[in-house]
């Protein structure tokens, strides 16, 4: 992987803007997640909930911790050296409160976005190393964004299927409502008329 690039004030403010949609789309979900079946999980998939907590995990005990060694250290950093998120990962399945989830979400990206503004521009082209290959610290971080997008995507996605199906299910029993109504006046206007 090439190193030899320099980082731009642009390149970090989009970094920055990038880093706190998360934020934002954690702020945005407490209004619709409760409409969600945030801890139904799917064959083979994390539940949203577990998503989100994935989410935070990751920029907790994996990304940050890097990106805080990489700019005090004077030695370089080794990404081998820390636990990969997935591995350190735990869910025990139960979500007590999601709505809380989301605010501590929002509240570490706050923590977060603050940290790496501090960073100078020249912090952003040092040179981390992942299984002995090099990397910009830059460049690591915009791993962890394009995690988050995956991650954001997915959830935005069953949002959407499962707002899909709550439409399809309301329009058939709306259906069968309209039907059950005719079949009941038809019947009454069978029924012969005593005299």
């Amino acid at each position: 992987m090439m190193t030899e690039k320099e980082i731009t004030q642009e390149q970090v403010n989009q970094l920055v803007e990038d880093a706190a949609y998360l934020q934002d789309e954690a702020d945005a979900l407490q209004y619709v997640i409760d409409n969600v079946p945030y801890e139904v999980k799917p064959p083979g998939k994390r539940s949203i909930a577990e998503i989100l907590l994935l989410i935070d995990h990751a920029q907790l005990s994996y990304f940050r911790p890097i990106m805080e060694e990489t700019v005090k250290s004077k030695r370089p950093t080794h990404i081998d050296n820390f636990t990969h998120y997935e591995d350190s990962f735990e869910f025990d399945g139960e979500v007590n409160n999601i709505q809380k989830i989301l605010r501590k979400i929002s509240k570490h990206r706050v923590g977060f976005v603050n940290s790496i503004k501090e960073i100078s521009l020249i912090d952003w082209e040092t040179v981390i190393y992942e299984d002995n290959n090099p990397i910009l610290l830059f460049n690591f971080m915009q791993e962890m964004i394009q995690f988050e997008r995956r991650m954001l995507k997915e959830i935005a996605n069953r949002a959407m299927v499962y707002s899909k199906e709550k439409e399809n299910r309301r329009e058939i029993e709306s259906r069968r409502d309209r039907q059950q109504t005719n079949n009941n006046s038809d019947n009454s206007a069978d029924k012969p008329t005593r005299k």
